[in-house]
């Protein structure tokens, strides 16, 4: 198991939301410090889910989510429903598009996807002809 709390506290950090944002959104519920030491994976004991609204919130993720995070980091249980980590908050957005807007959503995917193949196989490309002329 993961640390999928802390994961999700240094995902964010990583694209620029700063501890004391993330104590402010929680409501000051959990301090700038707290929030540091989640990043370095130096807290013990897991939040009490009284705080999950507040978490969620700070963590731009739905209760239910933190709650998933909660028990893999703390209780090294997680969902058995064969979603990928990287994948896992996305699906959460998803649950709350109009079903009008579901084709968007899929041409957008497709589109990703259509571009991770196309680099992947010009990634491996590049290694056989390395390969080759080494």
């Amino acid at each position: 198991m993961g640390h999928a709390f802390s994961n999700r506290v240094t995902e964010l950090h990583k694209r620029g939301k700063t501890y004391q944002r993330m104590a402010a959104d929680c409501s000051f519920k959990r301090s700038i410090t707290w929030w540091n030491k989640m990043y370095w994976l130096e807290i013990k004991d897991p939040p009490e889910p009284a705080l999950f609204p507040h978490l969620a919130k700070a963590l731009e993720v739905s209760e239910r989510r933190v709650a998933e995070m909660v028990a893999e980091q703390w209780c090294g249980v997680r969902p058995d429903d064969e979603v990928p980590e990287h994948l896992r908050n996305i699906v959460q957005l998803l649950r709350g598009i109009a079903p009008e807007d579901v084709p968007a959503v899929e041409a957008v995917v497709d589109l990703l996807v259509s571009k991770h193949v196309a680099e992947t196989t010009r990634d491996r490309r590049v290694v056989k002809v390395k390969a080759k002329n080494s």
